[in-house]
């Protein structure tokens, strides 16, 4: 299944590579069965699970986050001395790939980089809060003020006012200066970071591989290689686990968790996700841009039967619902749920003055099933749809490019409610990050800011009732459900261990073994 992140993906994929191969006598390696190809192996461009995939084992952040959801240092120790100030003390003698030593430069030169328009990064706007972000962006500044080097192994980061959710933008991978500086050096052919494990080859939509790096400074991994296969269609997956082609396969559905369950040589691995499923709307396209034509939508499926379809759990805002901010926004009656109402539905579409326009539902593999029961409950209440099953990378270039009417998508890795990224005016692609429903308020937009700015818990949760009240009015999206995160692997490897954030690295344990 398709997925697109915030910040990160399932952790799941992580404990695969704390193991040996259980088909591979001669080299300790292990293959990892994902449904499609990584669409960059820079972290400033990931956004999709598959790209997590390989990118969370090569680079380091700063920070990570451990199994209680907590930020814990990575590269660096962190203080905050004030609160509009971060203090990163990164370990010395920690290498990059290629053995240059990594420093403040290094850190600097990273974040600076996805702030720059001419480098494009779509998480450029998780970084604007810094002083000096903005002279930086237009050309007024040669280095972002924000950003400043206390020492070799010292950086200093300072926000314009109090932003909750800086530490959360801080576990990006950190990339080596002294080669993206070099313009003829094809970054994205010959990445490097600091990770466990090395770049070695690819051959794109086939397969990764990435190698043990013998000098990672947390210890060698487990085991040598890794190989990252994609394997479009699941039930071939689920073929190639039970032969043992491959070790672990990270995209399940229901009909291949009801095979693996039934299959004694293979394990289901499951855990509550941080993620939401959701139907997106590009609001400037006929017909959707007719907002009471997007209530009829939201009106005339039954989100609960849907969700129980697809063995998830029911969220009405775009928070997973193993957050407990989820469950009590769920309880708040001026958050519209759009319960499943054929009249409502109705009166909507005469708002609406639909005349039988045909509405066109873009997907891709994985998600077509959703794509054709939304077809009949909208059928159902008088609707006209067109479903169109995409290529991957072509759908998910259609919607980056605004090319689709409606979509349906996912979030991974959300551990925060802050809705910059996906609702903020100024993150609609291709400058911006990922609000592709290409959605503006003005009022949400200050909530979000405002949201921002707001240290005390409880005061962001009451900014944040009001913009999710404000959003679910406007339907840009329809939140459907959150999974949990799944990953089968053969019996014969054991030792993993699940976690709820895909940052922790796993391939330290060292009971992880092959039973012969």
């Amino acid at each position: 299944m398709k997925k697109t992140l915030i910040i990160f993906m399932s952790v799941l994929m992580l404990f695969a590579l704390t193991s040996t191969s259980y088909v591979n006598a001669e080299e300790d390696s292990l293959t990892i069965g994902m449904d499609s190809d990584a669409t960059s192996l820079d972290p400033r461009f990931v956004t999709t699970t598959s790209g997590m995939y390989i990118t969370s084992q090569m680079y380091n952040g700063l920070i990570k986050l451990n199994k209680n959801l907590e930020y814990v240092p990575d590269l660096a120790t962190f203080e905050n001395p004030s609160d509009t100030e971060y203090l990163f003390h990164i370990e010395k003698g920690v290498k990059f790939h290629d053995g240059h030593e990594i420093t403040a430069e290094d850190v600097k030169f990273t974040f600076e980089s996805m702030l720059d328009p001419e480098v494009g990064s779509p998480k450029s706007g998780n970084y604007t809060n810094l002083v000096g972000a903005e002279a930086f962006r237009n050309g007024e500044a040669e280095h972002v003020k924000g950003i400043e080097i206390i020492d070799d192994y010292t950086v200093k980061f300072v926000v314009k006012e109090p932003f909750a959710p800086f530490m959360v933008n801080m576990n990006i991978g950190i990339i080596p200066k002294h080669l993206l500086q070099d313009e003829d050096y094809d970054f994205e052919e010959h990445p490097v970071g600091t990770g466990p494990f090395k770049f070695s080859e690819r051959e794109v939509d086939q397969e990764t591989v990435i190698v043990a790096n013998d000098e990672y400074f947390e210890g060698r991994p487990n085991i040598d290689k890794a190989i990252y296969k994609v394997v479009p269609e699941s039930s071939v997956g689920v073929v190639e686990l039970e032969t043992g082609a491959i070790d672990v396969l990270m995209s399940i559905t229901n009909d291949d968790r009801t095979i693996i369950e039934n299959n004694d040589e293979l394990v289901l691995s499951s855990i509550a996700g941080t993620n939401y499923n959701y139907i997106g709307f590009n609001v400037t396209n006929e017909p959707v841009d007719n907002k009471y034509l997007r209530k009829a939508i939201a009106y005339s499926l039954d989100k609960d039967a849907i969700t129980e379809h697809f063995n998830g759990s029911r969220t009405v805002v775009p928070l997973p619902t193993s957050s407990a901010l989820a469950q009590e926004y769920a309880q708040d009656e001026e958050i519209n749920q759009y319960e499943y109402s054929y009249k409502n539905a109705k009166e909507m579409l005469e708002k609406a003055d639909y005349n039988d326009e045909e509405v066109t539902i873009k997907t891709s593999e994985g998600r077509e099933e959703l794509a054709q029961i939304m077809q009949q409950y909208m059928k159902a209440a008088g609707i006209n749809t067109n479903i169109e099953l995409l290529e991957w990378g072509t759908f998910y270039e259609d919607v980056k490019q605004g090319r689709a009417e409606i979509y349906l998508l996912g979030w991974y890795g959300i551990i925060d409610p802050d809705g910059y990224w996906f609702f903020h005016s100024e993150m609609t692609p291709p400058e911006g990050g990922a609000n592709r429903m290409f959605y503006s308020n003005e009022e949400v937009d200050e909530l979000i800011e405002e949201g921002r700015r707001t240290l005390d818990p409880e005061g962001r949760k009451e900014v944040y009732r009001e913009m999710y009240k404000k959003i679910t009015d406007d339907v840009p999206m329809i939140f459907l459900y959150s999974e949990a995160d799944l990953a089968a692997y053969r019996k014969g490897i054991e030792g993993f261990e699940a976690a709820p954030y895909p940052v922790t690295i796993l391939h330290k344990l060292k009971d992880v073994k092959i039973v012969d």
